[in-house]
């Protein structure tokens, strides 16, 4: 199968978050949306000379980049939303609760714009996902 270079990944998370928090954020939206890609790879294995197989990884890219505020990243979610693309918000309940029952319980108690939003994950169109995420800086 031919690699799709068309498409991407984009997860935006905010910097002033602790190291843990920031891959849990990120794992969780990666793990996410690699669930809503059809075609997530361009075959099974990658093997070695010496005949070891491993998983072959996403085809697309998958690009990291900072945000320092939670309303950055509503406003963020307000365009992918319009744009429909595939997505995943990412709020601090979901690191305060580890059962989705409580976590649903708390969510309920609050409207959208009351919860703290970490991250923010997409899959789309390059040139649509660069729009959207353009004011943003790559993780370095």
């Amino acid at each position: 199968m031919n690699q799709d270079f068309s498409k991407r990944f984009a997860i935006v998370v905010r910097h002033d978050l602790e190291p843990w928090q920031i891959t849990n954020v990120i794992a969780h939206i990666a793990a996410k949306l690699g669930r809503v890609v059809e075609q997530f790879d361009t075959g099974d294995y990658f093997t070695m000379k010496d005949g070891f197989s491993m998983p072959r990884n996403s085809q697309y890219p998958i690009i990291v980049l900072r945000v320092g505020f939670s309303r950055d990243l509503q406003a963020l979610l307000a365009a992918v939303q319009a744009a429909q693309l595939p997505y995943l918000a990412f709020v601090r309940e979901m690191l305060d609760f580890n059962e989705d029952e409580k976590l649903q319980e708390a969510l309920s108690k609050k409207d959208a714009s009351e919860v703290e939003y970490l991250g923010i994950g997409m899959f789309g169109e390059n040139q649509e996902v660069k729009q959207l995420t353009k004011g943003f800086d790559l993780w370095k």
